[in-house]
């Protein structure tokens, strides 16, 4: 029996991606019970991007980070990535509102005293500047992100974060096609279902306030990962159509199957992450 390849789930931020950690943690492990285990006992603990990287074995099957690719250098072998992409105006945006509202979020002194036109056309982070390109092109000497100066990321570095796509990412989904993209992802990983927990993200102002004029001005500064995304769901689309997947019927279907199942286990799992937000000081930052 073939061994299947070690899991590398490209965490950008602000796509979606902890619903999706859950997904892979209810697939591949650790159980709940283990990780509430291990969070009681003082044992769980955050190491930092490159310890946590070489302290994975084939036993752990994935690894999901805020990380660029690349980072399959110091993973188990064979491998295959995965990631979420998003639309990338909103995400900026969304980024933004959660950084300034979140003190402890991991952007908050950039955004807290900032408009969203200032934090996201002149605040000096690469994450900001064609992101999402940044972390799909990698960079060989940097495990997090694409370290090209601010302002000079070209069409090259697009190409190339195409080419690591069709070479080694064997699923990408989009935020907006969320519930399309997983019953895709659990067709190729040969999953009976991949039923998630809906969170609470709504934030208190809406991106449909943004003008069109900085909206434009976001996207042009952009404009790679604007590519990118039309690229990534052209690819997504065809990938559903060729699965059978493309049938709004399956969707709706997958989405009453999605209600059910988060008036079953919502509660459980709200009560799991107050537990966790209280133990590590963290109350009031969503997990």
């Amino acid at each position: 029996m073939t061994t299947p390849p070690f899991l590398i789930f490209v965490h950008i931020q602000k796509a979606g991606g902890i619903s999706l950690q859950r997904i892979l943690r209810r697939k591949l492990g650790p159980s709940l019970p283990h990780r509430a285990a291990r969070l009681l006992s003082g044992k769980s603990q955050n190491l930092p991007l490159e310890a946590s990287l070489r302290a994975k074995t084939p036993e752990d099957r994935y690894f999901v980070g805020h990380c660029c690719y690349g980072v399959h250098r110091l993973l188990p072998t064979p491998y295959t990535y995965i990631t979420l992409l998003r639309e990338p105006v909103s995400r900026v945006i969304s980024l933004y509102y959660y950084s300034r509202s979140n003190s402890t979020a991991f952007y908050h002194h950039h955004a807290v005293n900032k408009s969203l036109e200032d934090f996201a056309l002149h605040t000096p982070l690469m994450e900001l500047d064609n992101g999402q390109v940044r972390f799909i092109a990698g960079d060989p000497h940097d495990c997090f992100i694409n370290r090209t100066p601010i302002g000079k990321c070209d069409r090259s570095l697009l190409e190339l974060a195409k080419r690591n796509i069709e070479r080694d990412f064997s699923w990408v989904g989009l935020t907006e096609y969320y519930d399309q993209s997983l019953l895709l992802l659990a067709k190729q990983m040969n999953w009976s279902h991949c039923l998630y927990l809906r969170r609470n993200t709504k934030q208190k102002n809406s991106d449909e306030t943004i003008s069109i004029s900085l909206r434009k001005k976001i996207a042009e500064q952009n404009w790679l990962d604007v590519e990118l995304y039309h690229y990534a769901q052209k690819r997504l689309f065809a990938a559903l159509e060729e699965n059978h997947l493309d049938d709004p019927a399956i969707v709706e279907t997958f989405r009453s199957q999605n209600e059910r199942f988060n008036a079953y286990f919502g509660a459980p799992y709200a009560a799991y992450d107050l537990t966790k937000a209280i133990i590590r000081g963290q109350l009031g930052r969503p997990l």
